[in-house]
């Protein structure tokens, strides 16, 4: 690892002393291309930063201290990425300027894009950006704390360059509603300024170094189902098959009948490789299902199943292979419908989470459960990655590693379930499940963000066509929508 320092944007190590940092940062890395570089503030506890580094055996990771860039980004940006618990390494293409440490490798390959760049601040965010999206792994540790802010021209111009072209006026219109500002110079500058790309091998950073393997690696599996016999016993069988056999399979099976039986014989009247922990109850819903059954599990890895999927018998092995390389604690796999064909070739940092089709270390299991606010709705597997990232852990999407989901016509946890606001004489928007998410996990301007677009996405899908008339429909909508997001919490909690 290869250390630069700099004062004030100005770079003060050996033979790079009083070049701008961007200009050092490029001469260092073309100089060095098969280290990381090391580049920080002389007043930063370097020490303290690498203390927490994790193990490094790619060149796609890409970390800075924690800094917030602009919290106008989430206006236009609706990701898992900006509302950062700082106490934690969290995965997050935002960048501060105090320490940063990325590999030669990614630097050079962004010499043609990004080279001309003068502002710091600007320049590491941008590759932030650019980068997680095609697999270099970002993180903010938290050892330094900056609130570094892009100007109001370079908040536009950023946006301008990373995003669809309406999210500028996107965030026009949320500075003209919310804050009462009207900053047209900045509008009128970035106009004809073209969007910025960015072209990496990410498969050559992606390249791992063999380290110490996984040893004694075990794992329990846990699968929720309802009236899907058929197609559970058909994944039970594939996982019999599988070369490295899980220690238990955890089924918790649910039917609300008062006098409803098991119809799942087939889990004790037939010989099994492993064993089964088969529970009946007539309490439906995914989320205390999958907590049951975690907390009935004692592996140190979990795997998170539908019950309607298929898998082939490499699968396990192919799993072990991912967590080995990639030192991963949380995986999220392919999950393909018939005839769907993945066209993800890399692994990258995934914004949402797949609660059938997971690989989880106990540590995260032991960190985070489902929400039982979001009990017979929707949004608890996304809930439950951000949960994951609060807890100092990523979610990694593997799309090497397939299997495929039926999405069986019968059974399953989707069945209609009558909430106490469907009675209402003006239905909420969103659904309080979506406000109960977004308002726990989101940023308040995140929040401002996604109400002005929902806003104007869903106009042509009411019968209200006046405009003042819809406004003050959809004020009333959205209120309804949190307060009964607000009854989800606290009936969760009683």
């Amino acid at each position: 690892m290869i250390s630069l320092v700099h004062h004030k944007g100005i770079a003060i190590t050996g033979n790079y002393d009083g070049l701008s940092i961007i200009e050092a940062i490029y001469k260092c890395a073309h100089e060095n291309p098969d280290n990381y570089l090391l580049v920080y503030e002389k007043t930063v506890d370097v020490d303290a930063f690498k203390a927490v580094l994790p193990e490094i055996n790619h060149r796609a990771y890409f970390f800075s201290n924690y800094n917030n860039s602009h919290p106008d980004i989430g206006y236009v940006e609706d990701s898992p990425f900006l509302n950062i618990n700082k106490k934690v390494t969290y995965p997050t293409w935002l960048k501060g300027t105090a320490i940063v440490c990325m590999h030669a490798n990614l630097i050079n390959e962004s010499v043609l894009s990004h080279s001309n760049q003068k502002n710091y601040l600007y320049w590491l965010n941008s590759l932030g950006k650019l980068s997680q999206t095609r697999g270099v792994l970002n993180y903010q540790i938290p050892t330094t704390i900056q609130n570094e802010e892009l100007e109001t021209y370079e908040l536009y111009k950023f946006v301008k360059q990373h995003y669809r072209t309406r999210w500028v006026f996107i965030l026009l219109l949320c500075h003209l509603w919310y804050e009462q500002r009207f900053p047209v110079i900045s509008l009128m500058r970035i106009i004809f300024i073209k969007k910025s790309l960015l072209k990496i091998d990410i498969h050559e950073l992606q390249t791992f170094k063999k380290v110490q393997t996984e040893s004694n690696f075990e794992y329990d599996v846990v699968i929720p189902t309802m009236g899907r016999a058929g197609y559970l016993k058909d994944v039970l069988l594939d996982l019999n098959r599988q070369k490295i056999l899980p220690n238990k399979v955890i089924v918790i099976e649910q039917n609300a009948g008062g006098h409803a039986t098991s119809n799942l014989g087939f889990v004790k009247d037939e010989q099994w490789n492993f064993e089964i922990v088969h529970e009946f109850t007539h309490i439906t819903g995914a989320c205390r299902a999958r907590n049951r059954a975690i907390a009935l599990s004692s592996a140190n890895w979990i795997l998170l199943f539908d019950d309607d999927v298929r898998i082939k018998n490499d699968f396990s092995t192919r799993i072990l292979d991912f967590i080995n390389d990639s030192k991963a604690k949380c995986v999220t796999f392919s999950c393909l419908q018939k005839g769907e064909i993945e066209k993800q070739s890399n692994y990258l940092q995934w914004p949402a989470f797949g609660s059938g089709c997971s690989f989880v270390h106990r540590e995260v299991a032991e960190s985070c459960e489902f929400d039982m606010a979001l009990e017979h709705g929707y949004g608890e597997d996304v809930d439950y990655g951000m949960q994951i990232r609060n807890a100092g852990y990523d979610v990694i999407f593997a799309p090497q590693i397939q299997l495929l989901h039926l999405k069986a016509p019968v059974g399953g946890f989707r069945k209609p379930y009558v909430f106490p606001w469907q009675e209402d004489a003006v239905l909420p928007k969103p659904s309080p499940q979506i406000m109960y998410h977004r308002t726990k996990n989101y940023t308040p301007k995140q929040l401002i963000g996604y109400k002005v677009t929902l806003f104007i996405k869903f106009y042509k899908d009411y019968s209200i066509k006046n405009p003042i008339a819809y406004y003050k429909y959809f004020k009333k909508a959205w209120s309804k929508s949190l307060y009964w997001s607000q009854k989800l919490a606290q009936d969760a909690t009683v």
